[in-house]
């Protein structure tokens, strides 16, 4: 198993959230935090490959392509049709510091 650096966590302080491309793994991902709990998801949409972000006040991640509204755990609430989801990442906190585990 590889550790991937990828924020220390004060970068999600000022949007709460972090986007990075990560090359070893060839995907941009989102680390966020959500009621003190983070995550981190690919931060492309799977519907056609648009930008996500966080919406801390309405608790979802977003694609700014076409609206598509995606639930904490990655699958899409506005869209019941579409079944793609949000790849999720493994990952663990040591000295203030995100890796993903690959």
């Amino acid at each position: 198993m590889i550790k991937i650096k990828i924020c220390n966590l004060s970068q999600l302080k000022n949007k709460n959230y972090f986007v990075t491309w990560v090359k070893k793994i060839k995907d941009e991902v989102i680390v966020f935090k959500n009621d003190k709990k983070i995550y981190v998801k690919s931060s492309i949409c799977p519907h056609f490959g648009g930008p996500i972000t966080y919406n801390q006040n309405e608790k979802h991640l977003y694609c700014h392509w076409h609206g598509l509204r995606f639930s904490i755990d990655g699958k899409c609430i506005n869209q019941k049709s579409f079944k793609a989801c949000l790849n999720n990442y493994d990952f663990e906190l040591k000295d203030n510091y995100i890796y993903i585990k690959k």
